[in-house]
């Protein structure tokens, strides 16, 4: 009842965190597994609240443009053992720790996102299903899988990252994240059969296939067996092994099919 009372108040992550942190060993899984839904809800709303202060602040992306040029990395910005001395942008990373965020970079930009690898001290007290669920999201924010239009991990990892969603959408049909995973795992698919504008599945030139991907895929389809996402990348492979491995009308129409499934 007191966290519902809080709720109400549409409180900050912080607040949450600070009632979680006290109150989540003496209260069930499922409950535990709520508070958590309701924080990452917070987070969500929240975030584009912070995400302006770094768009707007006055020093904000210069200070940590400099701070990233002497040589920090990302982590320590994030773990605050920078010698920060800008005190507002001391201030906007200390609050970007305590609701549960971490900083990221794009395009010549820093912003933050949820720290799911924060969220994970949580785990031992939630149920299977959110456990898992924030370790496929902790994946996802310790090394994001594209940035500026490419990819930044390898073929391989897409389809492991790909196939773990999938066995968690098999495993966990009436978790409250459900949908959540489906939708990540649909970008992922989007990621097999089309790539990236700037790491394409086929060159744009000769509209040949990208050699490390049909390395990584069939790969795939040899060391794993029964898969919905297995089953639909070896009809993709046949299709394109009778194309010699080029994108035609026929592959086109296949992975539209396959994209909107």
């Amino acid at each position: 009842p007191e966290f519902i009372a809080l709720i109400g108040e549409n409180p900050k992550p912080d607040a949450l965190i600070e009632f979680i942190d006290k109150n989540i060993s003496a209260i069930p899984a499922e409950d535990a597994s709520r508070m958590l839904a309701e924080l990452e809800k917070a987070q969500k709303d929240y975030l584009p609240i912070l995400e302006d202060k770094y768009i707007t602040g006055e020093n904000s992306q210069d200070s940590l443009g400099e701070i990233f040029k002497e040589g920090f990395d990302l982590d320590e910005i994030n773990n605050m053992t920078a010698d920060v001395k800008d005190p507002e942008l001391k201030s906007l990373l200390e609050e970007t720790r305590s609701m549960g965020y971490k900083v990221e970079t794009a395009e010549g930009m820093f912003f933050p996102v949820i720290d799911y690898e924060f969220l994970k001290k949580y785990s031992s007290y939630v149920t299977e299903d959110m456990k898992e669920y924030i370790n496929i999201m902790a994946v996802e924010t310790n090394r994001a899988a594209a940035k500026d239009a490419a990819l930044v991990i390898s073929w391989d990892e897409v389809i492991e990252r790909a196939l773990a969603q999938e066995s968690f959408i098999k495993r966990y049909e009436s978790s409250a994240k459900l949908e959540s995973v489906r939708e990540l795992q649909k970008k992922y698919i989007r990621f097999i059969l089309y790539g990236l504008n700037n790491t394409p599945l086929f060159s744009y030139d000769k509209k040949t296939m990208n050699s490390e991907a049909k390395k990584a895929y069939l790969k795939a389809i040899k060391e794993n067996g029964d898969s919905e996402l297995i089953k639909m990348l070896s009809s993709y492979m046949e299709i394109l092994e009778r194309s010699n491995y080029r994108l035609t009308d026929e592959v086109e129409n296949f992975r539209k099919k396959a994209a909107e499934e």
